[in-house]
């Protein structure tokens, strides 16, 4: 055996093992960089990276505490009577109201028009707050508020009014609670909206070249029992994308769940 040749091939095989092994430590510490880069990326830096554009929107609330609320029962009997309205209670729960002369409501388009309407014209119409207005179905739809923040798509807690094509109101629907309070000993740090944003970044919900419009706070329903109910801080976000369509989405503002609510059952789902 030529030992001369044998040694020269050994000290070529570990020369080029060691090349590779110092090329995969080096690929490994240039990946490891590039994490440690991204990691401390801002959510800030990561819109604009998708062009996401996230409007100056300041909502400084820090912390707040869970409520509990009784379902409103309706007794017919025991209404108080309100000129040019028929009520009608269906299931204890739900209070109808038919106008025996349809009310004008002026421009759909004008959304004060619908919040002089609801005052004048509702049962504890002030504490309810205008979410959404579908012209194709010629409904609104407004949500009760607790501590002047609105419960998020909650059955128990919907105003729906209904107009026909004169732009009249005909009748309404609506259910509330009542004994809204703050009787929990805890009040609970929020999680800042931007940390909201966050989250909805991270699981790809925000799309490239949107815009978040608005972040507010509210309540959505955290335990459901036959006649009470438990409400968690939430925020939702509104998102404009590029077509003009707007999209809501809600996040548990004390544990960070995104929330997804059924819109047919409105109940919520945590994720």
């Amino acid at each position: 055996m030529d030992w001369n040749k044998t040694k020269t091939i050994f000290i070529i095989v570990f020369a080029i093992l060691n090349v590779f092994l110092y090329s995969m430590y080096l690929n490994r510490y240039i990946d490891s960089e590039e994490l440690e880069v991204l990691g401390e990326t801002s959510i800030e830096e990561r819109l604009q990276a998708g062009n996401i554009l996230y409007e100056n929107i300041p909502e400084n609330t820090t912390k707040e505490t869970y409520v509990s609320g009784n379902i409103r029962v309706y007794v017919e009997e025991e209404l108080k009577p309100m000129d040019n309205q028929t009520f009608k209670v269906l299931d204890k729960s739900k209070l109808i109201s038919t106008f025996e002369k349809p009310v004008p409501l002026g421009s759909i388009k004008d959304t004060t028009n619908m919040r002089q309407f609801v005052d004048e014209n509702v049962l504890d119409g002030s504490s309810y707050e205008l979410f959404n207005v579908d012209v194709k179905e010629k409904t609104a739809t407004f949500f009760q508020k607790i501590n002047k923040r609105p419960i998020f798509f909650n059955q128990n807690a919907l105003l729906t009014i209904y107009w026909n094509e004169e732009n009249e109101v005909y009748k309404y629907e609506q259910t509330g609670f009542e004994e809204l309070e703050d009787n929990f000993d805890q009040t609970e740090s929020l999680l800042p909206d931007e940390r909201a944003v966050e989250v909805l970044y991270q699981r790809n919900l925000l799309k490239p070249n949107s815009t978040i419009t608005m972040i507010s706070l509210g309540y959505s329903t955290l335990v459901e029992l036959t006649e009470t109910q438990v409400f968690a801080p939430t925020w939702r976000v509104r998102v404009e994308l590029q077509d003009g369509t707007k999209e809501d989405y809600f996040v548990n503002a004390v544990e960070g769940k995104i929330i997804e609510f059924n819109k047919e059952s409105e109940e919520p789902q945590e994720e």
